[in-house]
């Protein structure tokens, strides 16, 4: 399971930001997750809350945002991937191959390159920090 390193890196991260802006609580933590990042965001959430426990992070809200592939294609095709279609599709038992199938362009139906959807960012960091009268 990665999911735990890169909740490590991730806590890491957020515990430098909060102790460099002179946090007291964090209170939440948003990230942009691509589909195809191969992570599990129930579990990157769970390992997230569990290194958190003892700190000044462990009531966050950990919110992750998914995003949809993004295409490119020679044609001049350049946009996401149809969520709705991927959803809607039955023929395929994994919605991972169900992305992989829908990589062609919706243009000319030429295979597209992937330009996004593998990417994983703290989107931004919520803190709370002591009132300074």
């Amino acid at each position: 399971m990665h999911e735990l390193s890169i909740a490590c890196e991730i806590f890491e991260q957020v515990m430098a930001t909060a102790t460099e802006h002179g946090a007291t609580e964090v209170k939440h933590v948003t990230l942009q997750m691509g589909r195809l990042s191969h992570t599990n965001p129930e579990q990157l959430s769970f390992c997230f809350k569990a290194i958190a426990e003892e700190s000044i992070a462990k009531d966050a809200d950990f919110i992750v945002e998914m995003v949809p592939p993004s295409l490119e294609c020679e044609c001049g095709y350049t946009g996401t991937i149809d969520e709705k279609q991927i959803r809607e599709s039955c023929q395929f038992k994994s919605e991972l191959l169900a992305y992989v199938a829908a990589m062609e362009c919706p243009i000319c139906g030429k295979e597209a390159n992937i330009t996004g959807g593998r990417e994983l960012i703290i989107k931004s960091i919520e803190i709370e920090t002591e009132n300074q009268d």
